[in-house]
């Protein structure tokens, strides 16, 4: 008994310092302050939009201001990059996107980081390519601008806004499948396109939907032929898909997420990725995205890893086919 007393005296005096041991090593809340969402796009589009609906979302889940940050330039890599290097502590996210972790890394040989740089967190949305047409021309179907192009070689050109971006890798998908022939012509924003495109300067135009290209398909100033979905979009039902048309080949769309630094530790990932698939199951934040034309869609951390290195693969070979290789 003296032995057990003894014991329990020492125990009781040793109490106090393993509390404060095990209190020293314990962690924060998290989140403890605001979340960085970092917008590799300048403010006002739907890229920026869509963020900002995400972002509102989020925080109510998670109980932080979520603040969006635009950090555009270099084709998505300033942004990318900033969040690449940031602390891994889940206080600083990348608003990811297919241009930054899917084509970038095939396009730059001297991109300052790696998709490895990054732990995929959620799908949000996607936009799917479409091609619209000027109602300049007399087509109303993808099969009659085909027609209409290979009666017209070397007379049909488009929009893209340069080597190597997304307007121009998905026209070249498109070109290859149809056969097509026609000329790039480099247009400095989606307004000024689509101004051109109305007017007649160009004939096509290969775009992400958007909630502008729908108000200028709705109002009869372009056509939207086609949508490179499998199914039709629901934020354009009327549009039907290459695989209607005879192009099942041509699918292809932008996809947004949330991406933290690679290293954050997997409960931080896990909150996030929670946070996210709540605040997209709401039907209000849903209609909010699908009125900037987007469509959201969440996954889980594994899914987004699983397609951005299958969007890679696509892209990478349209790239190579292409032979375009840019600097920064």
């Amino acid at each position: 008994m003296t032995i057990k007393s003894g014991l329990s005296r020492r125990l009781a005096l040793c109490a106090p310092l393993l509390s404060i041991a095990t209190g020293a090593k314990a962690q924060p809340a998290y989140p403890s302050r605001a979340i960085t969402l970092v917008v590799s796009f300048p403010a006002g589009g739907s890229s920026d939009v869509t963020a900002r609906i995400v972002a509102d979302g989020m925080a109510r889940e998670l109980g932080q201001p979520v603040v969006v940050e635009n950090r555009p330039g270099g084709a998505t890599v300033i942004g990318a990059n900033a969040v690449a290097r940031a602390p891994k502590d889940g206080h600083t996210l990348l608003f990811a996107s297919t241009s930054a972790l899917t084509t970038n890394p095939h396009l730059y040989a001297s991109l300052p980081y790696k998709v490895s740089d990054f732990q995929p967190v959620s799908l949000v949305a996607v936009a799917p390519w479409i091609i619209a047409v000027s109602p300049a021309i007399p087509v109303r179907t993808l099969r009659e601008l085909v027609a209409y192009a290979k009666a017209r070689p070397g007379q049909m050109n488009y929009h893209f806004f340069g080597p190597g971006t997304g307007s121009h890798l998905f026209a070249e998908m498109v070109l290859q499948a149809t056969g097509m022939q026609a000329e790039a012509v480099a247009y400095r924003g989606e307004a000024p396109a689509l101004t051109a495109l109305a007017n007649g300067e160009i004939q096509f135009m290969p775009a992400n939907i958007s909630a502008t290209l729908l108000e200028q398909h709705r109002a009869g100033r372009i056509r939207i032929l086609a949508v490179a979905d499998p199914a039709r979009s629901p934020v354009a039902p009327d549009v039907p898909t290459f695989a209607e048309e005879g192009y099942p080949q041509v699918v292809a769309d932008s996809w947004f997420g949330i991406a933290a630094p690679a290293g954050t530790p997997r409960p931080i990932v896990d909150r996030l990725h929670g946070a996210l698939r709540a605040a997209l199951a709401s039907p209000e934040l849903r209609a909010r995205v699908e009125a900037s034309g987007f469509t959201p869609r969440s996954s889980t951390p594994d899914e987004l890893t699983a397609l951005i290195a299958e969007q890679s693969r696509l892209w990478g070979d349209v790239i190579r086919r292409l032979g375009v290789r840019l600097e920064l």
